[in-house]
């Protein structure tokens, strides 16, 4: 699968390197300083991944990733920041970015990063993704998300429900939102010693 890449920051410096970057790894790259370009970019469907820095003074990378999301369910969201404070993560990520690269920009963070997300992708291309859940509340997603975020570790649903305050179902909703948004992890495990079907565990924090 061919992959197509974008990126949006106001340093020309940083799109050329990103640019040497995606040639290297034999990707094909289109950047602008532009967060409107990216955004048609989005909307015509010509970007698999767009990169957007999370500082820029026309509009803020923040409000870019918002408007992409809104604009297209399948096109993989990666915030370039220097941030490493968990409510700007936790801002972005509700605001649908599916992941991060760090500034300065390296080459072997980059390509792992980007590479992770071809599957991701993939997975959304193929028709598998469904985006715009009706009856969403960013607000509910956001305390379910911090919820595992707090704890670090595997929860159930029911644990969920019980830190958050919310039904069993409305968790179970919202957690299995999250994971198909690729923002949560989700496993399968067997109790020990029970028999039947395994139960679903959730843990917060990008793959």
């Amino acid at each position: 699968m061919s992959l197509y890449l974008g990126a949006v920051d106001d340093d020309r410096e940083v799109l050329y390197t990103l640019e040497v970057m995606a040639s290297s790894l034999g990707w094909s790259m289109r950047t602008s300083d532009d967060p409107e370009a990216a955004l048609n970019w989005v909307s015509d469907d010509t970007v698999d991944v767009l990169l957007v820095d999370f500082h820029m003074p026309i509009m803020s990378g923040l409000e870019v990733i918002r408007r992409a999301r809104k604009l297209s369910s399948s096109v993989v969201l990666m915030a370039l920041t220097v941030e490493e404070r968990p409510d700007v993560a936790r801002e972005l990520i509700m605001a649908g970015a599916d992941d991060f690269v760090s500034k300065p920009i390296r080459l072997a963070d980059f390509s792992a990063r980007i590479g992770l997300h071809r599957e991701l992708s993939r997975y959304r291309r193929a028709g598998r993704w469904e985006g715009g859940d009706r009856g969403i509340s960013e607000d509910t997603a956001r305390k379910v998300y911090d919820s595992l975020l707090s704890e670090g570790v595997y929860l159930s649903a029911s644990e969920v429900a019980d830190l958050t305050g919310v039904s069993y179902p409305t968790a179970n909703r919202y957690l299995e939102y999250l994971v198909r948004k690729g923002q949560i992890k989700k496993m399968r495990r067997q109790e020990d010693g029970r028999s039947g079907r395994p139960r679903s565990y959730y843990c917060g924090g990008l793959p």
